[in-house]
């Protein structure tokens, strides 16, 4: 079935919309054919997140292409994990990489403009997307790799196998989304790199007890040991209320704040307009932070959430924002 390019963008903007409604509405200070593009980006990542994740049934054809680009891709994969024994069961395991194998192919089919228009409608426009912009093929294929960590038993030992997968997740996404929003200054893109690690190590913390049922533990166990917290002290009742946790928890906010400071200087470097959507974003995640900072670094007890007082004061800053961005005539 034919899809016309206000299709596929509308159908990308109906992903963003339900998926989540502060990044939804953080893109609305952005240019139409800006934000559309950024829609698209966001619905890929939304997909691919979905896919590893189990929230989404993959469906792709089996061609022998792909099944021989599915063995390669395994092959590479194999020898990145040292040969570990993927998390779930053969078939689906088979089935998640291969959909993602085939997302890749289609990547790089767009970014040459070589997609038919009965693709999937993320496809066709990030396709336009790739014509628009001078987006890398390179850092979607980062994003993609990142999530195929994910099929494997996640145990990071040290900050720096720590900052790599935020880099996959979150940072590759930054670099993409600072091709659409414009910089002048190359060094943008070196910020936008800490502001994706920054947002990503305050996701983490979030959502430990999420990972933790997925049998994912990305806090690194190193440090953790270091602070005398072992693996299996995570399921602990009490252990956010231990001397040892919240060691760490302090070790863990001046990484955080490490980061935070260096992307801050990422926002001088985009126009008045585009700068809005990261700031907003920057904001909701330091509300988080600022969350669980004041229930002194208790993750565990429940899960952490913004009231809604403190997304109706989001939404606020974000209208005073594009108020500002409009009066400077961006």
């Amino acid at each position: 079935m034919t899809t016309s390019l206000a299709d596929a963008y509308a159908y990308c903007e109906a992903v963003c919309r339900q998926a989540s409604t502060t990044f939804y509405s953080s893109f609305s200070a952005l240019q139409i054919e800006k934000r559309k593009a950024v829609h698209a980006v966001y619905a890929l990542c939304r997909w691919v997140d979905d896919i590893v994740d189990g929230d989404e049934e993959p469906h792709v054809e089996a061609t022998p292409q792909l099944l021989a680009a599915t063995v390669a891709r395994q092959a590479i994969i194999d020898e990145v994990h040292h040969h570990a024994t993927p998390t779930l069961p053969e078939e689906e395991h088979r089935r998640r990489l291969m959909a993602l194998v085939d997302i890749r192919g289609k990547l790089a089919a767009a970014s040459q403009g070589d997609l038919d228009t009965d693709e999937h409608p993320i496809f066709i426009a990030l396709q336009d997307v790739f014509q628009r912009y001078p987006i890398k093929l390179s850092d979607f294929e980062t994003v993609v790799e990142g999530m195929e960590d994910d099929l494997y038993p996640v145990a990071h030992q040290t900050w720096d196998e720590l900052r790599s997968y935020c880099f996959k997740v979150a940072s590759a996404v930054g670099l993409i989304l600072i091709e659409i929003y414009g910089y002048e200054d190359r060094a943008a893109r070196l910020h936008a790199i800490d502001l994706g690690i920054q947002m990503q190590l305050i996701n983490v913390l979030r959502d430990v007890n999420e990972d933790l049922e997925r049998d994912r533990v990305y806090l690194p166990l190193e440090v953790l040991n270091a602070h005398n917290i072992s693996q299996s002290d995570l399921s602990r009742a009490d252990i956010a209320q231990s001397t040892a946790w919240k060691g760490f928890m302090a070790e863990y906010m001046e990484v955080v704040q490490r980061h935070r400071t260096s992307a801050a200087h990422l926002f001088p470097y985009l126009d008045a307009r585009a700068r809005v959507q990261p700031e907003i974003m920057a904001d909701a995640y330091t509300s988080i932070l600022n969350e669980i900072v004041r229930r002194s670094g208790d993750v565990f007890t429940q899960p952490v959430r913004l009231s809604l007082f403190r997304k109706l004061m989001l939404g606020v800053r974000l209208n005073l924002r594009k108020a500002r961005a409009r009066v400077l005539g961006a």
